[in-house]
């Protein structure tokens, strides 16, 4: 036995004296993987990333170059390469070779790349080129590091361009010398067991290869990234090749399942499927969550079993309580789970669930079931858009039953449409969805999304999709990029020498899909952008898409029922007539009704009449009108404007919605000059008076109203200081009314121009005086900061100035003749001079997508800014009266809509 023992203890070593002699001796064949340091983030392979592209063909199909990472490691190589020669030769250089590209941590905030270059003697004049550059331009050092020769490449004002190392076979160069530096320790390790690397295929049809580490992708997909991890491989070798389209790379694996067996086994028997819903997508998706099940009883089976064993004591709990409901509400489950987290100006939190049933009553029926068992109580009822929405207060339902992925509901309102289940995690989110949804703005209408579920993506069983362009034009408030780690963030999130973000502009689209086997995972990345690519031509021109004269001049603003860019357009105007003209998508002019006066107020799109329709409320000096939209028996279009006189001493100026009332039947609040706040019920069709301020002034427009769990609050000032905070049942928060008081021996009193608001998701409430003290109230109406902001020789009046939609404010200073917008610390972010005096009208947009306007009415033109004070168009738009905006981000394209003399215009322009 101990004979034994030792003979294979001295085989063991003699193996491995014979290694290290043989190390010593015998030079070993040269790998990208021998020479690659431990710790590499990803490797990538291509043999066309330098390659130059046309703009031509840039914007009619995805490249290489246009992906952030491959872009990112394309520029270090190039900065390393066009230093010491002309395109020609650096392109001869390169041509054909396949070059792989390492990254690695070199701090905790900073990532760098390492490139390798394979060389033949064909090469040897460039290398010479490289190793004695001009002299008047560049210089090369040397020093020596573990044995091996190390170049690094200077410029005459001492600025580093890279380091590099010249072998048989190889050029290995990065711009950190310290990555150098552990290439040369790696190449003279005296014991170095073989290392296995990805076999990458480079050739026609493959373009690149990349191995990355699963924790690299989930962080590309927020919040829920680390949940995604867990539908992974534990290591990812992608193959990319392009799309049929040309519009998207695609990037396929098979890795080994590892770790991953308890996820596998969740879809066993289950036939990956593509996504069928996409009539429930809607448009402004900005992250969407796809499993996909053929077997809804083994699913639910399999994922019993996988809450009852979670790691969080709470949905073990949960599951405990709901479990006799969820039998059946698995069964009843189709072929698609679907979370859809859409994009929101203000950046809440917009949530919807969309489970497809085979059958939709006992699916309805057990998730009820299921939320009463975890203890929900009088469930309340409402109806819009012809839907019966159903609150159930019961935080983290979807979570207790499909796993964390589905979290952040902190209530549900489900209700039903067709054969599926929505359940939206807040009453606004639920609201916008259905209004897009009713209006078809979902992806099976637009033709690019479609072909990006239809072709583009694979079948799965499970898949994880971001879109990174529309969630702001702010990087900082960008949701994604917010949750990356900061050398992520540094690498990748920042401009280029333009400004201009290139490689992020240029990819919109990210996906992530998993098809699970008995050995192996096949992982999909998409890699790509669905909007249109603008033409340089049309870019930032104001083109005229359509004008329709009148027979008489307008008196206000044209109406816009629905979407300006989604085929021809219908709207409503008046004319000095007093008559109420409705322009068909066919530009019949059909004369409806007669108003008592031209309107004066914003236009409300509410379901008013509760007939699954969406009416168009507005109010002229005295009436509020409804305008309904529809056909007659003869298939003529029309519209039944219904009317309601308003109380006396309103405020036609302004109508909101009642967020997150609990009272089914009021649709919008309106203002009274005393200080009141009045609700249009629409059963009894009349004004009730709902709230009312201490002593009798009018309220600063637009007043707030805060959705609350227990019902809708309203924040409002008045002129000299006092600020109101009402309960739905109308009475004052305690420590409210509270009044604001002068600091300053100079002013006697404080006086206010325009409202206070309370950020997102914030207690503390800000306003500013109109002489521009920035206030910082805390939650019981409190001064706990200060600032006064700089005042030149013409001051002007100071005022908070929100979003059309409420979902954001900026400050703005403004004279007769001057405007200054600033941000929300009072720096100034541009001004415009020289407008006509009186008459000016100033406007915010927040249009989506990242796209925020200001326009700026003077005279008869209207002209559009972007917040750093770029115009936006090569000429300024005709109008009468403030214009109507919309952003369509398919097509990159902002449309106008202005009514002008005896006509009303569309015009469009390209955007960027």
């Amino acid at each position: 036995m101990k004979r034994s023992l030792w003979i294979g203890v001295g085989a063991v070593v003699l193996l491995i004296v014979g290694w290290l002699a043989y190390r010593q001796f015998s030079p070993s064949n040269r790998t990208v993987g021998s020479l690659i340091p431990p710790g590499a983030v990803l490797v990538l392979a291509s043999d066309r990333l330098q390659d130059t592209v046309s703009a031509q063909v840039l914007r009619k199909e995805i490249s290489l170059q246009q992906v952030p990472i491959f872009d990112e490691a394309r520029q270090r190589l190039d900065r390393f390469l066009y230093a010491t020669a002309d395109t020609a030769t650096v392109l001869g250089f390169v041509k054909g070779k396949n070059i792989r590209y390492s990254l690695h941590p070199v701090s905790r905030t900073t990532l760098e790349f390492i490139f390798y270059i394979p060389t033949s003697g064909a090469d040897q004049a460039f290398l010479n080129r490289l190793t004695t550059p001009n002299p008047r331009q560049y210089r090369v050092l040397n020093h020596t590091f573990s044995g091996e020769k190390i170049l690094d490449l200077v410029s005459r004002s001492g600025e580093a361009v890279g380091s590099f190392i010249l072998m048989d076979g190889f050029l290995v160069g990065s711009i950190s010398g310290i990555l150098i530096e552990n290439v040369a320790k790696r190449m003279h390790q005296s014991l170095k067991l073989p290392r296995t690397e990805p076999s990458f295929q480079v050739d026609a049809d493959h373009w690149a290869g990349l191995s990355v580490r699963p924790e690299v992708l989930q962080s590309l997909f927020g919040s829920a990234g680390s949940l995604v991890r867990l539908f992974l491989p534990e290591e990812l070798n992608l193959q990319f090749r392009p799309s049929v389209s040309r519009s998207h790379l695609i990037g396929y694996a098979a890795d080994e399942i590892g770790a991953r067996r308890d996820v596998a086994s969740l879809f066993a028997g289950q036939t990956p499927r593509r996504i069928r819903s996409a009539d429930l997508i809607p448009q402004t998706t900005a992250t969407l969550y796809h499993i996909g099940i053929s077997d809804a009883k083994r699913f639910g089976r399999t994922l019993s079993q996988l809450l009852s064993s979670a790691s969080s004591d709470f949905l073990r709990e949960r599951f405990s309580q709901i479990e006799p409901a969820t039998e059946a509400l698995y069964q009843a489950l189709g072929a698609d789970i679907l979370l859809c987290h859409m994009e929101s100006p203000a950046g809440l939190r917009q949530q919807v669930l969309v489970l497809n049933a085979r059958d939709i009553r006992q699916l309805s029926t057990a998730y009820q079931q299921a939320a009463f068992q975890a203890g929900a109580k009088s469930p309340s009822l409402k109806t819009f858009l012809g839907h019966k929405i159903l609150r159930l207060d019961v935080p983290e339902l979807p979570a207790s039953l499909f796993s964390s992925l589905f979290a952040g509901f902190p209530r549900s309102w489900v209700t039903q449409h067709g054969s599926s289940l929505i359940v939206a995690n807040a009453e606004e989110a639920m609201q916008e969805y259905l209004r897009q949804v009713q209006r078809g703005a979902v992806w099976s209408a637009d033709a690019r999304q479609a072909e990006l579920l239809n072709a583009t993506l694979r079948p799965a069983n499970f898949t994880a999709f971001a879109r990174l362009n529309r969630l702001g034009s702010d990087r900082s408030q960008t949701l994604v990029t917010a949750g990356w780690p900061l050398a992520w963030q540094n690498l990748l999130d920042h401009p280029n020498a333009t400004g201009a973000r290139s490689a992020f502009a240029n990819l919109e689209n990210i996906a992530y899909q998993a098809s699970y086997g008995n050995q192996n995972i096949l992982s999909t990345l998409v890699l790509g952008r669905t909007t249109r690519r603008a033409s340089q031509a049309v870019l930032n021109r104001v083109l005229l898409q359509k004008k329709v004269e009148f027979n008489a001049p307008l008196i206000s603003a044209p109406v816009v029922a629905g979407s300006l860019s989604e085929g021809p357009v219908q709207f409503y105007a008046q004319n000095d007539a007093g008559q109420f003209v409705l322009v068909t998508p066919d530009g019949d002019k059909i004369v409806q009704d007669r108003t008592d006066g031209p309107i004066r107020s914003n236009t409300l799109p509410v379901d008013f009449l509760d007939n699954g329709r969406l009416q168009y409320l507005f109010m002229t000096d005295q009436t509020l009108y409804i305008a309904d939209p529809g056909s007659s028996a003869q298939g003529r279009k029309e519209v039944q404007l219904q009317s309601i006189r308003l109380p006396a001493g309103m405020d036609p100026t302004f109508l909101t919605r009642p967020r997150g009332s609990q009272q089914r039947n009021w649709v919008a609040l309106v203002a009274h000059q005393n200080g009141q706040v009045y609700a249009l019920d629409r059963q009894n069709r009349a004004f009730f008076q709902i709230m009312a301020a201490a002593h009798k002034a009018p309220l600063l427009l637009p007043f707030q109203v805060i959705a609350m769990p227990a019902g809708m609050e309203v924040l409002a000032m008045q002129p000299d200081g006092t600020l109101n905070r009402w309960r739905e049942n109308g009475q004052q928060l305690p420590h409210y009314p509270v009044r604001i008081e002068s600091t300053s021996e100079d002013e006697l009193e404080v006086k206010f121009a325009g409202p206070a608001l309370q950020p997102v998701g914030r207690t503390d409430i800000q306003t500013i005086t109109e002489n521009g003290q920035l206030l910082r109230l805390n939650a019981n109406g409190l001064i706990a900061h200060r600032t006064q902001l700089y005042r030149p020789v013409r001051s002007g009046v100071f005022r908070l100035f929100p979003d059309e939609d409420q979902t954001n404010w900026l400050l703005l200073r403004a004279t007769d003749t001057e405007i200054a917008v600033l941000d929300q610390q009072g720096q100034r972010r541009f001004e415009v001079r020289a407008l006509q005096s009186g008459g000016n009208n100033v406007r915010y947009h927040r249009l989506g997508a990242g796209v925020e306007l200001i326009s700026v009415k003077s005279g008869n033109f209207t002209t559009l800014y972007d917040l750093n004070g770029r115009i936006i168009g090569d000429r300024p738009i005709p109008s009468d009266f403030p214009v109507a905006l919309q952003f369509d981000e398919r097509s990159n394209e902002l449309f106008i809509l202005s009514g002008a003399k005896q006509a009303v215009q569309l015009f469009s322009i390209r955007l960027r």
